[in-house]
């Protein structure tokens, strides 16, 4: 008899996580030759193995899953696991039922358990990525719903008057923390339209082309001010100073005084 999971529960210890209407993450960790017996959760989740390694096992095959390996699984699929001589990691990403209903549009998530090979969706690397480093503000929406526009294969339309909507807002509110659903309302759009657009458009997310603004922002405030870096940070929309500084030297190969003292040397 299979075990039910209720939603936001796993097995393993949970050592981090964060929460939103539509989505909880959370990071499980799991001892040396762990063996989970047959069981399944009462919604669809996402799971991104980060290191260890365990067997997929159901009624119709045993699947070996290698870290870096992301698996959906559909709400109500059972499913056993047995964790192997190193302890496991994996980022869950569940959908809240509601999150479904309003997200996925006409086209819907798989029915079966599907087994992604490393690397195959950049969106959910990043979000590991952003999760590990602080679960409080990483902007889960956004990644998830880049990963949606591509499983469900969204085509966008030739027109797109809300576009330029869009981008006007990300560029002139730069004090305001935006989230790809709050530009969606704003311009009365889906927000899984406005993450393809910014994709196929701009080549960056909703949140990435925002952050471009800003490190554009703080780099003509360089060139046209003697304010100093903290007051640039802060005019420019960044949170904090480090911030900008972590920012600038990513994209620009430098920290915004050294640049400066170039400028006036």
């Amino acid at each position: 008899m299979s075990i039910i999971l209720s939603p936001g529960h796993y097995f393993g210890k949970e050592q981090q996580f964060n929460e939103s209407a539509f989505f909880k993450l959370n990071i499980t960790a799991y001892q040396p030759d762990t063996h989970i017996h047959a069981h399944y959760h009462e919604n669809a989740y996402l799971s991104l193995l980060v290191r260890g390694g365990y067997d997929e096992v159901n009624r119709h095959s045993e699947d070996e899953i290698l870290p870096g390996e992301i698996l959906f699984r559909p709400a109500g699929y059972t499913h056993a696991n047995h964790f192997r001589q190193q302890p496991g990691q994996c980022l869950n990403i569940e959908f809240k039922r509601e999150a479904l209903q309003e997200l996925t549009l006409d086209k819907p998530l798989p029915s079966s358990l599907m087994i992604y090979k490393v690397g195959t969706f950049h969106y959910l690397y990043r979000l590991l990525h952003a999760f590990l480093r602080d679960p409080a503000t990483c902007m889960t929406e956004e990644y998830i719903l880049g990963w949606l526009s591509e499983i469900t294969a969204v085509k966008l339309p030739s027109r797109l008057p809300w576009f330029t909507q869009a981008k006007t807002i990300l560029e002139n509110e730069l004090d305001t923390h935006h989230t790809i659903q709050s530009i969606a309302d704003r311009v009365f759009v889906h927000p899984i339209y406005l993450a393809r657009a910014f994709k196929e458009k701009e080549g960056m997310t909703v949140g990435g082309y925002q952050l471009k603004m800003k490190v554009e922002k703080a780099m003509a405030l360089l060139f046209t001010t003697r304010l100093p870096v903290t007051d640039i940070a802060f005019t420019a929309g960044f949170s904090d100073t480090s911030h900008l500084i972590r920012v600038f030297r990513t994209y620009y190969g430098s920290t915004p005084l050294q640049f400066r003292r170039q400028l006036n040397s």
